[in-house]
């Protein structure tokens, strides 16, 4: 203590203090920035990863619809359940698909390839067109298509797209 009554180490110490008040405050917001930004990833990852699962979900569900209404499910199961004489069309899958309402996923915005080149490849003994491709035997692929757009703040990505695909084999 001096004549006034001041403490002059008290005094000394206090700039210091605030400047390490000030760093800590400088290092918390870049700490805080990288940790939000791994957590807002992370989220969007399982965002991703979410679309994608549903995504593969739906071309599944697609090809087994398709796969048990082929060009005999009629003479099986009668119309009402087959849908139409010939077997499944590719607007009544990409309608079954669009139908599924999965969560988090619009389904105004999945695209379901239906060129039936697509949908009934020809390929296999006896799938062509003149025999029927959705005949029992041949092969249906189904393709599905979401667009996909990232979610983390700040940070601009494009829109991508989603794609997938499933084959099976038609029962009927």
């Amino acid at each position: 203590m001096d004549a006034r009554g001041m403490d002059l180490e008290a005094l000394r110490t206090v700039p210091y203090v605030a400047r390490k008040r000030g760093s800590a405050t400088i290092e918390f917001a870049v700490a805080a920035i990288a940790f939000l930004s791994f957590v807002f990833g992370m989220i969007d990852s399982a965002r991703f990863l979410y679309a994608y699962e549903f995504l593969t979900f739906a071309a599944r569900s697609g090809a087994r619809y398709a796969m048990v209404r082929g060009s005999t499910c009629a003479s099986t199961n009668g119309d009402a359940w087959c849908g139409s004489a010939a077997g499944a069309t590719a607007a009544q899958i990409q309608t079954f698909v669009q139908g599924l309402n999965l969560p988090g996923i619009d389904p105004s915005s999945l695209t379901v390839n239906t060129t039936s080149t697509f949908v009934w490849p020809a390929t296999g003994a006896g799938c062509n067109s003149a025999n029927g491709i959705n005949s029992a035997g041949c092969p249906v692929l189904v393709q599905v298509q979401y667009p996909y757009l990232s979610t983390i703040p700040f940070v601009h990505i494009r829109t991508f797209t989603l794609t997938a695909s499933s084959q099976m084999v038609i029962s009927q």
